[in-house]
């Protein structure tokens, strides 16, 4: 009986959508391992900028659809920017802001199924979400408002940079 129990316990378990902060981790090296395609302005946050990375399945581009391959992995380290004395964005004289300190570290990473296994309502397709402070540890952050962002985005495999990714034929 114990043996029969443990098992459907087990079976349920299993069959459990994941949680983000259980199938998205910070990986290591990235900095080392990852190619950094893109630094700019944040466009949805006016007081940040982002560094984003790409895994070296995601720097190869997208396939025949459009999208990017299951496995692939972006991180992006926002930043603050340098604001004066009245708290006022500084922007250099080609009118970008300057990264000040780093204060997240997002990271979206696609897999096969997992659209299926979501513990949210919110359709990114097969791509999920993890937050962690510049220390590595996870920032606690509510991951639907990323998925929220970056939802309505299904035309560009859910992502604003997709261009900076997609692979191209002369």
């Amino acid at each position: 009986m114990k043996t029969l129990y443990l098992g459907a316990l087990l079976a349920i378990i299993t069959q459990s959508p994941a949680t983000a902060e259980d199938r998205v981790s910070l990986p290591e090296n990235y900095r080392e391992t990852f190619v950094e395609y893109l630094s700019l302005d944040r466009t949805q946050n006016h007081d940040q900028f982002i560094r984003l990375f790409a895994d070296p399945v995601a720097i190869q581009g997208t396939d025949d659809s459009g999208e990017l391959p299951a496995g692939s992995v972006l991180v992006g380290e926002v930043y603050s920017v340098l604001k004066d004395e009245n708290g006022e964005i500084v922007n250099t004289a080609l009118g970008r802001r300057i990264s000040n300190k780093m204060v997240l570290i997002a990271v979206m990473e696609k897999n096969d199924g997992w659209a299926d296994t979501s513990s949210s309502p919110i359709d990114v397709g097969d791509w999920d979400f993890a937050a962690y402070k510049p220390d590595g540890t996870s920032a606690g952050k509510n991951l639907d408002a990323c998925r929220a962002c970056h939802s309505p985005l299904k035309a560009s495999d859910y992502l604003f940079s997709i261009e900076h990714l997609r692979t191209t034929t002369d």
